[in-house]
């Protein structure tokens, strides 16, 4: 009985390592999936509108466009705060990237390892991230962060959460398995 919850947990950490897979390998991808040098969003973007959409709607690849328009209403899209791929600014910044990139790391840990969750490893996870981006919203302090260390932070407070994602999967993915046990033996 352990082992086939421990079998069906691995599976639904699995199948949630998948889809943060591909959803980091449709942003990586989106740059080169148009003209090089033809996508910069410039840094007049903010959170929650859609503020590039006219040149988001120019792009040819109807990938490309969905993860663009994707970041044009979650993130700021920032040129100066993004990475470039193919000439071509990435759908999300680099913060958001690396994010991306930590949360697929994390759910791929816990297909191999089986980690219990520590709220300390949380905090600790997500801290540099705050204060480095809070730091930036402050503007008394004119403190601007680097593409170096979004990366840096991004991809740790991702790997953290990851983690946890991992973690509340495979938990869920046991209760399941022992929630069809019980309705067997009960019918």
């Amino acid at each position: 009985l352990a082992a086939h919850r421990r079998e069906r947990a691995e599976l639904a950490v699995f199948a949630a390592f998948a889809l943060l897979l591909l959803w980091l390998l449709g942003n990586v991808a989106a740059p080169f999936l148009a003209p090089h040098g033809s996508i910069n969003l410039g840094n007049t973007g903010s959170v929650g509108d859609s503020d590039n959409d006219g040149a988001i709607s120019l792009i040819d690849s109807g990938i490309a466009r969905f993860f663009y328009r994707m970041g044009d209403t979650n993130c700021h899209q920032h040129a100066d705060r993004s990475f470039f791929l193919n000439g071509n600014q990435m759908p999300f910044c680099a913060r958001c990237t690396s994010i991306f990139l930590g949360l697929a790391l994390g759910a791929a840990l816990m297909i191999f390892l089986d980690l219990e969750l520590h709220i300390a490893w949380i905090i600790l996870g997500l801290v540099p991230m705050g204060v480095d981006g809070g730091l930036q919203l402050i503007s008394e302090f004119n403190y601007e962060s680097n593409n170096a260390l979004r990366f840096a932070t991004g991809s740790l407070a991702g790997l953290v959460t990851g983690i946890a994602l991992g973690f509340v999967v495979s938990e869920l993915g046991k209760m399941m398995v022992m929630r069809r046990r019980i309705r067997k033996g009960s019918g």
